[in-house]
């Protein structure tokens, strides 16, 4: 059991924690405020940053170098809050140079910062095909063209690609060889037509998507990406978790995903689970499915 100089302690903390974020929060923070309340125990990273998350969430890039000062890095999720200020409301190309001075603040204190630290701002800027944002960066930091390219998410060369980014997409195409089967699947379960068009096209995938891809493209209705992959020679070959998926997507759209899939080979006496669709459908109490499923077999 805690002793009472132990239970105050804690109170004090945490009265000091609140009063703190508070300031932070304030329409003008009073930096001697502050200061008197770290030399007087406060904790900067007091409910894991809370200080921190709102000093970047209200773009207040000076405070965001004081508290970095003051030990904010030592809250493992520090790093992520201040590499992210970049994508915060209100944040636009005139804020750049002070988001700068506060991630040289972090290089500066923090020798472990890495690339992660640039992660969230290259990821902006590659979606908006600004290579020559990416190359002053590059240029600022001593970053290799390599580091820079690999630190881009395969979702966002998504956009770059649908976004006809081409410039963008040479310089990530140099250094990342990111085509490829799990590419594939992330473009047929997400309806990224596009993207997958350009994946085939390109000859480094087959169009060889995985069950798991097919399936939740059949059951969220993704025809456009389905009928490319037909096109390409792919076949379903009379999968009965394709049908099962179908049908169960019969309880949302309709049963349009159904009579796709019956327009393609797929059959009312197909089984999945032992039974035949319609005895599936029956036992759901699937009407949409078997409305359909009984138009076919009359």
């Amino acid at each position: 059991m805690a002793s009472k100089e132990e239970l105050l302690q804690k109170e004090r903390e945490k009265t000091l924690g609140e009063l703190f974020v508070a300031e932070v929060r304030a329409a003008e923070p009073n930096y001697d405020t502050l200061r008197t309340m770290c030399l007087n125990g406060a904790d900067v990273c007091y409910r894991h940053a809370e200080a921190l998350h709102w000093a970047a969430k209200l773009n207040r890039f000076k405070l965001v170098s004081f508290l970095i000062d003051n030990g904010a890095l030592r809250e493992p999720r520090s790093i992520s809050i201040i590499a992210n200020m970049c994508n915060n409301k209100g944040f636009t190309e005139e804020s750049e140079p002070e988001f700068f001075e506060v991630l040289d603040t972090v290089r500066r204190v923090s020798s472990g910062a890495g690339i992660d630290v640039f992660v969230p701002y290259i990821n902006s800027m590659a979606v908006q095909g600004r290579l020559d944002k990416l190359q002053t960066l590059m240029k600022r930091y001593y970053l290799s063209e390599h580091e820079v390219a690999n630190a881009v998410y395969i979702r966002i060369i998504f956009e770059v690609i649908l976004h006809a980014h081409d410039e963008m997409l040479g310089f990530i195409n140099k250094h990342v060889d990111w085509q490829n089967a799990a590419a594939l699947d992330m473009a047929v379960s997400g309806d990224d037509w596009v993207v997958l068009e350009y994946l085939l096209q390109q000859g480094k995938v087959s169009a060889a998507p995985s069950e798991q891809a097919v399936s939740q493209a059949v059951f969220s209705g993704y025809t456009e990406v389905l009928d490319i992959l037909l096109a390409c020679g792919y076949t379903f070959g009379r999968n009965p978790q394709f049908l099962k998926k179908a049908c169960r997507a019969a309880f949302n759209d309709g049963g349009r995903m159904l009579k796709y899939m019956l327009s393609h080979g797929y059959s009312a006496t197909d089984i999945y689970d032992g039974r035949t669709a319609r005895e599936n459908a029956i036992i759901d109490k699937n009407e949409a499915a078997m409305l359909i499923l009984n138009n076919q077999a009359s």
